[in-house]
């Protein structure tokens, strides 16, 4: 169904055009109606219409100038002009420039209508020309289609446009993907070479970190998790000024790196979730809810601010106990040694039953499973950063005991560290 804007500063205009025209009979809808000219062109950027009937005289702003803005966005688009007798000149040279179709007010009934089955059999010859495709196709498929022509050009747009276009939801958004024999306006526009579905699946997370970052770097990204374990170790530390300021140094190497979209947002919940843990008064629906946020933001613009607010959040609303918090310095500093409860407490000057219930109720954890959490953490990074054995790592991060390091890092991760490795360099 091809999709209608009305324009025009009086209300009752657009309304008498709903229901004084039966655009159903043409295969159309009016999706949204406009008494300003920047509300109109405000409302395309987000939502492409197919066609556009507006006023001319509107204030602020008319509706050439409206038109002239729009046609950057939706160049294929058929605009309508309403305009008074006096304005009628006024048109005509806007005519002569190939931008409007014209009709002068009041508006005649059977005129538009006639316009409207015109702009309609148009639309339907373009939409003919343009083939919609499926993103399933396989090698074959894409060759079946693009067999004959020497060149193709990929790209990312709103609208239909090319020899081929390809329906693309992604960041919670709706685009089409136009495969053409010419090079055409649009984002992330390449040459489009065999093997087509290769090329393909790689064009399309290339299109998707552009839309996220807002820039693509085609070198082959390094393993952001290889920069995770000393940011963890400074966030089970407490500081808040300091868990910002590693922050803003993930933040540097993301953007140096633009992984996956998926990767990056994985990470940054894994960064939040570990915040999280410190802060015993937090309910499990609290992270639910900060995940699923996460999961909606579109561009990596809006992410790290929502992180920040996020953590200075949690930090006002609770501070830990500084016993606490000297612990976890010490099991992040030195997870690789042989600790105990009870040496620590000694340096602390503090009655290790004690520390323990502190420890308990700040961090809903005892101390040996902060301990082992610290040491999985670690093994985990040198798993994913380094060839090492699983042997080597298990004996690197303090473990004496390669079955007990087994058995630890199954009922944490679930799932061997071996499976764990394989799993996540296929994610990778």
């Amino acid at each position: 169904m091809y999709k209608v804007l009305l324009v025009d500063d009086e209300y009752m205009v657009t309304e008498g055009l709903k229901r004084l025209i039966p655009f159903d009979k043409w295969d159309m809808e009016v999706v949204a109606t406009a008494n300003h000219a920047d509300d109109a062109i405000d409302y395309v950027k987000e939502h492409p219409v197919d066609i556009v009937v507006s006023d001319v005289n509107m204030p602020d702003k008319t509706g050439l100038e409206m038109i002239t803005e729009m046609k950057e966005i939706l160049p294929d688009t058929a605009y309508i002009l309403l305009s008074g007798y006096q304005e009628f000149e006024y048109v005509k040279k806007a005519m002569n420039l190939n931008v409007v179709d014209y009709l002068v007010k009041p508006v005649d009934k059977i005129e538009l209508e006639n316009l409207l089955e015109k702009i309609a059999t148009k639309l339907g010859e373009r939409a003919l020309q343009t083939k919609t495709l499926s993103q399933d196709l396989d090698e074959a498929g894409f060759i079946s289609h693009l067999l004959g022509k020497e060149h193709w050009w990929i790209g990312l747009t709103k609208e239909k446009k090319g020899n081929f276009t390809i329906p693309y939801y992604v960041l919670g958004q709706d685009w089409q993907i136009f495969i053409s024999d010419q090079p055409l306006d649009g984002l992330v526009v390449t040459p489009f070479e065999t093997p087509y579905q290769e090329n393909f699946e790689r064009w399309k997370l290339n299109a998707e970190k552009a839309l996220f970052y807002g820039s693509v770097n085609f070198q082959q990204s390094e393993s952001l998790f290889a920069y995770y374990e000393p940011i963890y170790r400074v966030i089970i530390q407490g500081n808040i000024n300091q868990i910002i300021e590693e922050l803003n140094l993930l933040e540097k190497v993301v953007l140096e790196n633009t992984p996956r979209v998926p990767i990056t947002k994985q990470l940054f919940i894994q960064f939040v979730m570990d915040v999280f843990h410190l802060f015993e008064h937090l309910k499990a629906d609290d992270m639910t809810e900060i995940i699923k946020t996460i999961h909606a933001i579109p561009s990596f613009d809006g992410l790290v601010p929502y992180i920040k607010e996020t953590l200075t959040r949690f930090f006002g609303q609770y501070r830990m106990n500084e016993n606490v918090v000297s612990v976890l310095e010490v099991i992040g500093r030195d997870y690789q040694k042989e600790l105990s409860l009870k040496d620590i407490s000694k340096d602390l000057f503090i009655n290790p039953v004690y520390l323990g219930q502190l420890i308990k109720r700040e961090t809903n954890s005892t101390f040996a499973e902060l301990l082992n959490k610290q040491r999985i953490k670690a093994a985990q990074q040198l798993l994913l950063s380094t060839s090492d054995s699983i042997e080597d790592i298990c004996y690197a991060v303090g473990y004496s005991n390669v079955g007990y390091f087994y058995k630890v890092f199954r009922k944490l991760c679930g799932k061997s560290p071996k499976a764990y490795r394989k799993q996540v360099e296929t994610i990778l």
